[in-house]
Order: C-alpha cells, then structure tokens, then sequence
C-alpha cells in the first residue's frame, strides 16, 4: 500500500509555530515580568523600564518597510540565522545593564534583529507555501504566541524568583536559541519552489514532488498594480486606516485590562480572567484561521472584530464578575486579529507576489497604533478617571479596523486580473 507524503509546507508551518512561541512572548507579553527586580536594582522609574521596550517595538515602524523588501529579495535562510543569533546576544545583554542607558541599547539591537527573524519572515513564509488552508496554516504559526506565553510566564515567574532577573534573561535566551535556531536552520525553507514544489493549493499535493520549479501559481489572485502605484489607491488607504486601528486596539486593551480587572474584582479574578482569555486565545486562532479558509477573508474579519469588538461591550458591566467571564471569551476569540487577520487581508488583497512589501508598509502603520494604544488609554484614565470612555473609544476603533479592512478588500478587488471567489475559501 502506498503511502501519501505529508506535504512539506506543513514542516515550515511548525518550524515557523517554533519561531514564534520562543521569541514573541519575551517581547510582547512577558517583557514585565522582569520590570518589579530591573527597576528596584537599578533604581529607574516603571516609565523608564517600559520605555526600553516602546524603542524596540517602535522600531518597527520606520524598518518594517526595509525588513520585509530585504527578506523578500534576499537569502532568508542567511537572514533569520544570523539574526536569531543576534537577537539571543542582544537579549541576554539585557543581564549586563547597570543603568538604563545599557536597557535601551539592548532594546534597539534585539528589536532589529527581532524584526528579522520573527513575525514578518513566519508571515511570509506561510504565505509563500499556502494558497488552499492559507487561514489554519497562519493561524498555527501565529498560536505560538499564546502557547508560549502559557509556557514560559510560570518558567519565567520561576526562574525570576531562583536566580534573580540577570541569570534569568541569560537561561531565557539559551532556550531561545536550543528551539528557535534548529527550526530555522533544518526546517524553515522561503518557498516551495526552492524545493521544486508548488504552494499548496496549486494543484493536488500528490502531484507536487514531481512539480517544476517554473510552474505558476494556477490559484493565487494576480494583482497587477505595484505597491507604490496602489498607495494613491482609496483601498490602500482603507487598508492602512484598519492597520492602524487594529494597532491601538491591540496594546489599548492589553495593556489596561490587567489593570481594570484588578480594581473591578481584585488581583485573583484579574489573574483567572488573564489565564483564560489567553488560553481562549488559542483557540480562537485556529477558529479564524478555519472559517477564513471555509468562508473567506471577510467572514474570518468579521467574526474576529465583532468578538473583540463586544468583548468591551461587558467589560463596562466588569462589577459583574459573569460579565467579566463572558468579556474572556469573547476577548479571548477575537484576540487573534491582532496577529492573525493583518497577513491574511494583505495577502488577500497583494496576492504572495507583492505581498512582503505590502506587509512591511502594513506593520509600520501596526507598530504606529501598538506604540499609542496603551499610551492613548492611559492618558484617558488619567483625566477621567475610569476606563469606561477608553473601552467605548477602543469598541469604536474595533469597528474602523473591520470596516478598513473589509472596505479595502472589495476596493481591491477590480484591481485583479484573475478574480477569486476568494482563494481563500477553497476547502481540502
């Protein structure tokens, strides 16, 4: 009996799943961890501590653009490599501070090089391999971020307490590199031409290993405008305003719901309710990536910002602690459009051709809405009093980044010279 060979592009899904659950977290979700031991040994303020981690985050906006059209020419393989090795040196420099000076040092370093060999080389290479179940491949890769947050927070919590916040950045990035660099080195592979293979989607997988390097990708959408003539484009505008507002979104709601659940209902509720939509989040992923491959791009925008949208709806009813419950949920599925949705509209709309430059223009205007979020809620606070107007604010944006994105996708769409019932939609 013969059996049928697991097509390659799965391998990379994984690689790419390893990629993101060891590096993202320490980045993103888990970086204040260490801000209670850095700020009482050095004597800095919380404000100074957290802005060493707005430098590395904001340098995405002014090198997404330059990151993205190197990855796309360039040997990716060589550039994720080197700087995943940069990024583990740059990271566990972060150890060696004696002031703050030595934090954002290491903060412009590791944000570079994390800039290269993360988010947007994994996005890329997902996009590369998959045209059918382009959704749930994206969708696994990027559910690393929760699984690894889930992992390592309790790892780090108690590393921090054994060894102190030094030894810890140092083991950190020593389990960074054992997982992150074999991935890359060994599994990760740009596109499946370099293979001789077609993206999945193309044609039946059985036929894929005896597939030319030159055959074209019969299902993706060809999209004739370049990227710099789209930006005059009322759908590249469209696309770039829901960008920004799934930024603000993201690091508004965040950054201030650990907070605001904490004065509601105290430090326990807070950390049940933060465990729970984290691990929702998980799901939530793996459903939109689901229904953008059963349905469409649309209907996986519209069920991740209508949840997200209503999960601010019941926080502003948080006295209830049920309300809080269904707040989690919510949050929880609709969490994913902040890494999910943003690759998946533009490839979309870009197609896998121009989609690299079209995503480093995309996650400048992100990284622009993630460096204001939390800053802009916060301010809300401060002269309110109460988070209420914020949540109304942010309820409000969910709604711009749907109607951005959805607005921008059928914009595009008389744009194509081979029109798709959405090459997303196609089922296995």
């Amino acid at each position: 009996m013969e059996h049928k060979k697991i097509y390659y592009g799965w391998f990379v899904v994984f690689g790419c799943l390893m990629i993101t659950c060891t590096m993202v977290p320490p980045i993103m979700a888990l970086s204040n961890k260490f801000l209670i031991q850095v700020t009482g040994e050095l004597q800095i303020s919380r404000s100074a501590f957290t802005l060493a981690n707005t430098i590395l985050q904001g340098l995405g906006i002014f090198l997404s653009p330059m990151v993205s059209a190197r990855l796309a020419r360039g040997n990716m393989k060589r550039i994720q490599t080197v700087s995943i090795i940069g990024f583990v040196l740059s990271y566990a420099s972060f150890s060696l501070a004696t002031n703050v000076i030595h934090l954002y040092i290491s903060s412009f370093f590791t944000g570079i090089f994390f800039l290269n060999a993360s988010l947007i080389p994994v996005s890329m290479m997902i996009t590369n391999w998959f045209i059918k179940k382009r959704g749930l491949a994206m969708s696994i890769a990027m559910a690393g971020i929760g699984v690894g947050g889930t992992i390592f927070s309790p790892v780090i919590t108690w590393l921090l307490g054994a060894y102190g916040w030094r030894s810890t950045y140092r083991i950190m990035a020593v389990i960074i590199l054992v997982l992150a660099l074999p991935a890359a080195l060994f599994i990760l592979r740009k596109r499946p031409e370099d293979m001789g293979l077609l993206p999945y989607g193309s044609e039946d997988v059985s036929q894929q290993e005896a597939a030319p390097k030159s055959s074209p990708k019969k299902a993706d959408i060809i999209f004739p405008l370049s990227v710099k003539e789209s930006r005059t484009k009322v759908f590249f505008i469209l696309f770039i305003f829901g960008m920004l507002c799934n930024g603000l979104i993201n690091t508004g709601s965040l950054g201030h719901f650990p907070p605001a659940i904490e004065e509601l209902q105290g430090p326990q509720v807070q950390a049940l309710i933060i465990s729970m939509y984290s691990m929702i989040g998980i799901f939530g992923k793996l459903v939109l990536g689901w229904l953008n491959d059963r349905f469409g791009v649309v209907a996986s925008t519209a069920f991740g910002c209508i949840t997200f949208a209503l999960s601010f709806i019941f926080i502003l009813f948080g006295q209830n602690i049920n309300m809080l419950y269904i707040m989690a949920l919510l949050f929880g599925l609709g969490d994913a459009i902040g890494t999910v949705t943003p690759p998946l509209i533009t490839s979309a709309i870009f197609g896998a051709e121009k989609y690299g430059e079209a995503y480093g223009i995309a996650n400048s205007f992100s990284q622009i809405g993630l460096s204001l979020g939390a800053l802009m809620v916060a301010a809300i606070y401060d002269t309110s009093g109460s988070y209420n107007t914020a949540w109304i604010l942010l309820l409000i944006l969910t709604l711009g980044a749907f109607a951005g994105w959805v607005g921008a996708y059928a914009a595009s769409r008389k744009y194509c010279e081979k029109p798709l019932p959405d090459s997303n939609t196609q089922n296995a």
